[in-house]
């Protein structure tokens, strides 16, 4: 559908000649996507990123706000996970939400 509008569209703005379109190539060549799944990991990132922009916002003054730890527990959480080393991916992945769930509840008491 989309090609033969887009064809008759030129036509109509005289941009092509029928005798150009009696035949066309159409290549449909599928392309890769990178797309990444989001994983715990990566989810409880995001909060914690999103958590504390909120509270800088609200003026609540955190101690701590755990970015750095999070940011690192983030990379080897991925890197042991990829040499499927799970126990070490699974120690990560508890480290990010330990510190979400404090930096959660700094924000419930500054409230």
């Amino acid at each position: 559908k989309l090609l033969k509008e887009t064809i008759e569209s030129a036509k109509r703005k005289k941009l092509v000649r029928e005798q150009e379109v009696k035949r066309v190539n159409v290549d449909t060549t599928v392309q890769e996507k990178a797309i990444a799944f989001p994983t715990d990991a990566r989810l409880y990132y995001k909060m914690l990123q999103t958590l504390v922009k909120v509270g800088k916002e609200a003026g609540i003054g955190l101690r701590q706000s755990y970015r750095r730890l999070s940011k690192k527990a983030l990379v080897w959480q991925g890197r042991y996970a990829h040499a499927k080393q799970m126990k070490r991916a699974k120690k990560e992945t508890r480290k990010l939400r330990e510190s979400t769930a404090r930096d959660r509840k700094k924000k419930r008491a500054g409230q």
